[in-house]
C-alpha cells in the first residue's frame, strides 16, 4: 500500500504542468547536446576517412625523401629535418582545420533543427496567443530560442569559416615548402654547398615566416549579428 502511495504521488507529480514543461526543457537540452556530438563524431570520422590519401600521399613522400638524400652529411640531415618540421606543422594546421570543420557542421545541423523546432513553437504560440499557451508550450518556444540562438551565434563568435579557410592554406603553404624539399632533393648532389646552404637558409625563413597560431574567437561579431537580426525585425 505505501508503495503505491509513493507510486500515485510520482504520476501525480509528474502530470503537473510546471514539471512537464521543465521535462520539455531538459529532454531540449538532451536533445541538443547528444546531437551535436553524434554531428561531430560522424563528420570527424567522415573527414579522417576523405584524408585517408593524403596520409599516403605524405608516406610516399617521406619514402621519396629517405631515397633521396641518403648522406648523413650535417647538410643533408637538416633537409630532412627541415622536411619533418613541415610535416608536423602541416599536421597541425589540418588537424585543426578538420576541428573546424567538423564543429561547424555539428553547428549547422543543430541550428537547423533548433530553428525548425522554434519555427513549430511559434506556430502553436500564435495560434492560442502566449496567455492561452500552457507551460509546457511556454517552455519549448523559450528552450528552442535559446538553443536555436546559441547554435547561430557560436559559428560566427567561433570564426569557423575564416579559421578553416586560414588553417587549410597553411596547410598547403606547408605543403609546397616539402615539395621544394623534394624537387632540390632530387639535384642535391648536383650543387654546390653555397647553394646548399642558401636553400636551407631559405627553407628556414620561409617556415619561420609561415608558421602563426590561426585560432580567433571574435565576440564583435555576435554585436553585430544581433543588430542585423533586430534591424530584420524592425516594424515598417
Amino acid at each position: 500500500m505505501l508503495q503505491n502511495k509513493y507510486i500515485n504521488l510520482l504520476l501525480e507529480f509528474i502530470q503537473r504542468k510546471t514539471t512537464l514543461a521543465l521535462i520539455v526543457a531538459v529532454a531540449l537540452i538532451i536533445t541538443a547536446i547528444s546531437t551535436q556530438k553524434w554531428a561531430y563524431r560522424y563528420m570527424n570520422k567522415a573527414s579522417n576517412e576523405a584524408l585517408i590519401p593524403l596520409n599516403a600521399a605524405d608516406s610516399i613522400q617521406n619514402l621519396i625523401l629517405n631515397n633521396t638524400l641518403k648522406d648523413s652529411t650535417l647538410k643533408i640531415v637538416t633537409l630532412k629535418k627541415q622536411y619533418l618540421i613541415c610535416d608536423k606543422i602541416k599536421s597541425y594546421y589540418r588537424g585543426l582545420g578538420v576541428s573546424y570543420y567538423t564543429n561547424y557542421y555539428a553547428f549547422s545541423i543543430c541550428s537547423i533543427i533548433f530553428i525548425t523546432l522554434l519555427t513549430i513553437a511559434v506556430f502553436l504560440i500564435a495560434n492560442k496567443g502566449w496567455q492561452g499557451s500552457s507551460p509546457v508550450l511556454k517552455s519549448f518556444l523559450l528552450v528552442s530560442i535559446v538553443l536555436s540562438s546559441i547554435y547561430y551565434f557560436l559559428p560566427t563568435v567561433l570564426n569557423n569559416n575564416e579559421n578553416l579557410k586560414n588553417n587549410m592554406e597553411k596547410v598547403i603553404v606547408f605543403e609546397k615548402i616539402q615539395t621544394d624539399i623534394l624537387s632540390f632533393s632530387n639535384k642535391v648532389s648536383q650543387v654546390d654547398n653555397s647553394k646548399i646552404d642558401s636553400s636551407i637558409t631559405s627553407y628556414y625563413e620561409r617556415i619561420s615566416t609561415n608558421f602563426d597560431f590561426l585560432t580567433t574567437i571574435d565576440n564583435s561579431k555576435l554585436d553585430s549579428e544581433i543588430t542585423n537580426l533586430l534591424k530584420s525585425y524592425k516594424p515598417k
